[in-house]
């Protein structure tokens, strides 16, 4: 423990300037090399500056040893994904976070504090956690550098700052072998799903599995299972059904027994698309009625869910009515173009199948296409390919066929 610190800490606490703790017993240049950890004092030294302040120094190594254990608990729980261990051990911390921030436990501490706000999805916090990281990481070991890169990661990733997380993963190649052995399933799975926000699911499929494989050996069957339904994900994707059905079930099965909630409705409308991939759109239906049911309206996940319903209620020819009139009140109220164009698209599908699809090419695909709605688009461009090759129209058909297969697992 740095020492110093530990005097500091108790003279501000004190209300001792350095003049006031440091009398008759050293002098004041020499206190502030002790309090500034540049020169580590004699035991008698430390003896008397403490006793000034009445701390009993063996009890203050007690307390050091029971923040620090409770620290480390709180990396583990974070590594683990224990998120309510993770909650109130956070509580407990931050009410002695002067103390911590007095020793040398400052620097993981505030690190994993920014993995925390992560779990929590509070931005705010998280971004402004960063920007006292950077005030701190001239003094990170080895070990904290490391931990760091991957969670810096973990931030430009939630940010959707995939630019900026694309060029962070450069520099953690060039510093791998530093990386701590707890944190590299983690970099693989982030790595997994940057590379799945980039439709490359043949690459991310192999992060994803090295992931799994890490999360297995580990005994990390949270993130295991997130690992397991990334790689689900992205085996539909490749049309690998039976690999992916298997994970499916696999992960649907463990989160509810788990009672992970959050988990468990991101499997079921993954499942449903996996589903409706292999043609049984009333099962994907069913699923999704059931996550209908678990989300609450108005959220921006409750708006996918039943962009996904449409979709699938189109697809299994069930009425479409009452999911898009609820679908076309939340466009109405957002004034958003991607709704707009949507609920368009869901009111063609029921006037007629060459109304649709002109709309599809004038309308829809060159906006899906335009503003980044890959999948929308692809979606849409397999139905005009589809369409043309019907129509011998070889060139059209290519020209729809290389944008579904392009953005399908596009190379960088």
């Amino acid at each position: 423990m740095s020492v110093g610190s530990i005097v500091k800490y108790y003279r501000m606490k004190n209300n001792l300037t350095q003049g006031e703790l440091c009398e008759g017993i050293c002098s004041i240049s020499h206190l502030s090399k002790i309090e500034s950890n540049r020169y580590t004092p004699h035991e008698e030294t430390v003896d008397a500056l403490f006793g000034r302040m009445n701390v009993n120094w063996e009890k203050e190594m007690k307390i050091y040893r029971n923040w620090k254990q409770k620290l480390e608990s709180f990396i583990i729980y974070s590594v683990y994904y224990d998120l309510k261990s993770m909650e109130l051990l956070y509580r407990e911390l931050s009410e002695h976070e002067a103390y911590i921030q007095s020793t040398d436990l400052v620097n993981k501490y505030e690190l994993y504090k920014l993995r925390y706000y992560l779990f929590k999805k509070e931005i705010p916090r998280a971004t402004q956690q960063v920007t006292i990281l950077k005030k701190l990481q001239s003094t990170f070991d080895d070990y904290e550098k490391g931990v760091s890169k991957v969670i810096y990661l973990m931030y430009d990733i939630f940010k959707q700052d995939f630019e900026k997380a694309e060029d962070r993963l450069i520099g953690i190649e060039q510093y791998r072998e530093r990386i701590p052995h707890m944190f590299e399933g983690e970099l693989y799975y982030q790595k997994a799903y940057l590379l799945h926000t980039k439709t490359q699911y043949g690459r991310s499929s192999y992060y994803a599995e090295l992931a799994v494989d890490h999360y297995l050996k580990d005994c990390n069957y949270i993130r295991l299972l997130h690992a397991q339904l990334l790689l689900a994900i992205n085996y539909t994707n490749r049309d690998l059904i039976l690999q992916a059905d298997g994970l499916f079930k696999t992960v649907l099965r463990n989160a509810k027994m788990m009672e992970l909630d959050e988990l468990y409705q991101g499997a079921l409308y993954n499942y449903s698309e996996l589903q409706n991939r292999r043609g049984l759109h009333q099962s994907a239906y069913e699923l999704l009625m059931e996550l209908k049911q678990l989300i609450e309206p108005g959220t921006d996940y409750y708006q996918a869910i039943m962009i996904h319903l449409l979709h699938t209620a189109t697809e299994a020819k069930i009425s479409i009515e009452e999911p898009l009139r609820k679908l076309e009140l939340i466009a109405n109220r957002k004034n958003d173009a991607y709704l707009d164009v949507l609920t368009t698209y869901f009111r063609k599908t029921q006037i007629s199948q060459q109304e649709l699809l002109d709309y599809c090419e004038d309308i829809a695909f060159p906006f899906l296409s335009k503003h980044g709605y890959i999948k929308e688009a692809r979606s849409t461009a397999w139905k005009l390919a589809d369409y043309y090759r019907s129509l011998g129209d070889k060139e059209k058909e290519e020209r729809y066929s290389l944008y579904y297969y392009i953005k399908g697992d596009e190379e960088p």
